[in-house]
């Protein structure tokens, strides 16, 4: 039998319908922008260690789970619907130009989201294992002119399986951020957001952390958690500029508590519709700014980092706080 080489550790997923999570699927789609790293045993081992003895005497395994390391160094205007769909809300998405797909993800604020999971399988032909129940907890995509756009987040998963057979799966189609495609703007209005562009932004963070978690009620049928449930999210954007008059001017904004409105745009120079519709991720936000860092150095430039809390705002878009465009060819997940 040939070694494990970690070299061809893929990572493949297949999405669950959503009136079953939890019930395994063929994971047919390879990522190939988008890492999924395991920990095979996310939970707990209690040892018990009776009075008047040095080593233990007995260990009972508690919570089963495994949890996942997102990453991805190049993003993928294909593969970021598949985070967002589990971390945020599942989504259909709307035609536009024939062959684009127009994936818009606006998550509620006052009631719960029904969000997807996912079937992970990882590891290679000669030894793999995979897990049911996957879902995404946490993100943060960073805008940054040398490295484009990425990614880092977490997830969590049922119990893994171990000596699995991996299903044949086939890529998503290639389309890849490049750092050309990306801009930032900040505006004071909900109606002119995208008008004002930010022209000495550095380095630029949507982060969107701590958005569910599981249960474990008392119930021998249940080898691993019974079922996930939303949580309040960390929901941030954060800003690098330059400390010129344009960055220090939001001081004004901060000592005023007033709210802005943000977004973060990667926009490709190739079609996915039929005549001019773009590959695009557009991240749209209101906020209020809760931190100010610096002053700091970004390539030789004096910088100030702001952080907006992302704040819900009743009179925008019928009532949201942050919206994520996704245009690509994808037709479902």
């Amino acid at each position: 039998m040939p070694e494990i080489s970690s070299l061809f550790n893929g990572v493949q997923l297949g999405a669950e319908t959503t009136a079953s999570p939890g019930t395994a699927v063929s994971a047919t789609k390879l990522m190939n922008y988008l890492n999924w790293q395991p920990t095979f045993w996310a939970g707990d081992f209690n040892v018990m260690t009776p009075m008047g003895q040095k080593a233990g005497s007995g260990v009972a395994p508690g919570y089963d789970y495994t949890s996942w390391e997102l990453s991805s160094e190049v993003g993928s205007y294909s593969e970021i619907i598949y985070p967002l769909a589990s971390l945020l809300k599942d989504v259909s998405p709307s035609t536009v130009e024939t062959t684009a797909r127009l994936w818009t993800f606006k998550p509620t604020a006052r009631s719960e989201d029904v969000t997807r999971t996912y079937t992970v399988q990882t590891g290679s032909a000669t030894r793999a294992q995979k897990a049911a129940f996957v879902s995404v907890t946490g993100l943060e995509v960073t805008f940054n002119r040398s490295t484009g756009l990425t990614m880092s987040g977490a997830a969590i998963g049922q119990a893994i399986s171990d000596n699995i057979a991996l299903d044949t799966a086939t890529s998503i189609e290639d389309a890849p951020v490049l750092p050309t495609h990306l801009d930032v703007y900040v505006d004071t209005t909900s109606s002119s957001i995208g008008s004002t562009k930010v022209t000495r932004d550095f380095n630029a963070v949507f982060r969107y952390n701590d958005a569910r978690a599981p249960i474990w009620p008392i119930n021998s049928a249940n080898a691993s958690y019974a079922n996930i449930v939303e949580t309040r999210p960390t929901a941030q954007i954060e800003l690098t500029m330059e400390a010129d008059s344009g960055g220090m001017g939001y001081l004004t904004n901060a000592r005023a508590g007033t709210t802005s409105y943000i977004r973060l745009a990667a926009v490709s120079t190739v079609n996915a519709g039929a005549v001019s519709a773009k590959y695009q991720i557009v991240i749209d936000a209101a906020g209020k700014i809760t931190n100010i860092a610096g002053p700091d150095d970004t390539d030789g430039i004096k910088t100030v980092t702001y952080t907006w809390d992302l704040i819900f705002d009743s009179s925008w878009s019928s009532g949201t706080y942050l919206t994520i465009g996704v245009q690509n060819k994808v037709a479902a997940l």
